[in-house]
């Protein structure tokens, strides 16, 4: 089977066919940035990727001619997405806390974890010129939405799951544009937490959106709201290890959800750890074993 992959390059987008074992592709890139145009053909296969089949697999003047209008119709433009999947080269360091998942996916507790890693957020951003111009962007957009105050440090905003590393993606990931409006009213719901003074000014947002290569390898569901950036978790790091505030503000968090959660279609869930997961993608509650009868809230 032959699988075609578009990408781009800084002087001009031209396309190069390369081929291994089992595979040729078509390439077109733009610097270090990878972009893949939408596959219009109704294959099983991933979006970007064109299949041959028969004679059209072999033939190479249709391969040349596939490259060719490849080339032409590829139009560099902020419509697409781009999701990062490559390594990055960094120092290790001892972890401050780690993650584990239960079978939804969320980054449930705080235990070593030897995969953990540093990454500076202003290294990663203006690593590449395009990502920090549609970095810009969105945070522009968040603004506009709710207010400058009420946008949370891109640094927190942007990061993604804790295993991240031995998956190899990179540490943060800017969900697509299509995606943004998602984030909106979590981000009313998290400020208005703050506000009342049920979340301290302390908390942390450690995890939001998703791609779906990296939610699946981080063992997330199928059905993950971090995959379509409507859900953020958090932890607020004083309490870690004093079960007592962490328990007030379990109940504090418990109380709105039951009064007030329901218009802001709140899924809440809480675990021992101290870890905090809020969406705004269906009113619900649930523990650590993502049932509801394993909440705190007893309500």
């Amino acid at each position: 089977m032959i699988a075609l992959l578009v990408c781009a390059s800084s002087i001009s987008a031209h396309a190069a066919l390369t081929s291994d074992n089992s595979e040729r592709r078509i390439q077109v890139r733009q610097g270090s940035n990878v972009y893949i145009e939408p596959s219009t053909n109704n294959s099983i296969h991933s979006p970007g990727v064109t299949m041959l089949s028969g004679d059209n697999a072999t033939n190479g003047d249709s391969m040349q001619g596939l490259i060719a209008q490849k080339q032409r119709d590829f139009n560099l433009d902020a419509r697409l997405s781009i999701e990062e999947n490559k390594r990055v080269n960094i120092n290790r360091r001892p972890p401050t806390y780690g993650t584990e998942h239960n079978h939804d996916g969320h980054e449930t507790g705080n235990n070593d974890d030897n995969d953990a890693v540093s990454v500076d957020f202003n290294v990663w951003l203006n690593n590449n010129s395009y990502r920090a111009k549609q970095v810009a962007e969105y945070q522009r957009y968040l603004s506009s939405q709710v207010g400058a105050k009420n946008v949370p440090p891109l640094s927190q905003l942007l990061t993604t799951a804790r295993s991240w590393s031995k998956c190899g993606y990179e540490p943060y990931q800017l969900p697509p544009q299509e995606l943004w409006a998602n984030i909106v009213p979590t981000l009313r719901l998290y400020s208005e937490l703050k506000q009342q003074g049920i979340l301290p000014a302390s908390s942390e947002i450690r995890s939001v959106y998703r791609s779906p290569g990296l939610n699946d390898c981080a063992g997330g569901a199928d059905s993950s709201k971090h995959m379509n950036a409507s859900a953020m978790d958090i932890w607020v790091p004083e309490y870690e290890y004093n079960p007592w505030q962490r328990s007030t503000m379990q109940d504090g968090l418990c109380q709105f959800w039951q009064y007030q959660g329901s218009g802001h279609n709140f899924g809440l869930g809480l675990y021992a750890t101290g870890a905090i997961h809020l969406d705004t993608d269906g009113y619900r509650k649930w523990g650590f074993n993502h049932a509801s009868s394993g909440s705190p809230c007893r309500y």
